[in-house]
């Protein structure tokens, strides 16, 4: 009897042993958590599914209305490698460099006018102080100055070298080439060894304007109808011509 009470309670225990597995197995699993993800969408289920984890999110681009420099051009304008600044692009096309290398800089902007106008070996104005400052310029050649007048007034396609005869420790030159209704005027100069190139495309002013300073016959009225287009670092800078540069 002893021994089949210790079977009875052996084989109930197993039993109940067996139940309790048999519970477990049934019972509910562990929870399932899913962490939300931008972009992601549910179905009809109501389950969470995000994006294939092997797609990778396109490379956002921009665009940038400055133009340092560019190593090409199309024929309406062309641009130097240089570490100067230099707008275009919707804003003033205005290029200035402080250090240029070698004391050489690139012409950042033309229309490829090259036909020299009103040629000469004289300085176009001499001045007292300097045109930086002064209103009133001499010439040893008027008619030349009388030449870049009508040049502006008719808009003759060409170029313009000019010296400025002042007194300055350094070289101060420029040119202005003529394309249409606008000039891209450029300049280079010294002052107390600190030199400076600009460039800047402006709008000329109507033909009237010129026509009348040729009228007067002097130097002195040649000077401040041409002075916002050479002196073209202070602030009686006419109208600027937005990029990109179109030339007809």
């Amino acid at each position: 009897m002893a021994n089949r009470a210790m079977d009875l309670n052996t084989t109930t225990l197993c039993t109940l042993l067996g139940a309790v597995l048999l519970i477990a197995a049934c019972g509910p699993g562990p929870a399932t958590t899913t962490e939300a993800t931008t972009g992601s969408t549910a179905d009809s289920t109501g389950a969470t599914t995000g994006p294939d984890s092997t797609s990778e999110a396109p490379t956002p681009t921009s665009t940038s209305s400055t133009t340092t420099s560019e190593a090409t051009k199309d024929a309406s304008m062309t641009s130097g490698t240089t570490d100067a600044s230099t707008t275009t692009g919707g804003e003033c096309l205005v290029f200035e460099d402080e250090d240029p290398t070698d004391g050489r800089v690139s012409t950042q902007f033309t229309c490829g006018h090259e036909e020299t106008l009103c040629p000469s070996d004289a300085a176009l104005f001499s001045f007292e102080s300097g045109p930086n400052w002064d209103d009133t310029a001499s010439t040893d050649d008027l008619a030349r100055v009388h030449c870049v007048l009508e040049a502006l007034r008719d808009r003759t396609p060409g170029q313009v070298t000019y010296t400025l005869a002042w007194p300055v420790l350094g070289s101060d030159v420029g040119s202005l080439e003529i394309a249409g209704d606008f000039v891209i005027a450029r300049r280079e100069y010294a002052n107390d060894f600190n030199y400076t190139y600009k460039e800047a495309v402006l709008w000329l002013e109507p033909s009237e304007v010129f026509a009348e300073c040729r009228a007067k016959n002097t130097a002195a009225a040649a000077w401040l109808c041409m002075r916002p287009y050479i002196n073209i670092i202070d602030a009686l800078q006419p109208e600027c011509v937005a990029g990109p540069l179109e030339c007809g």
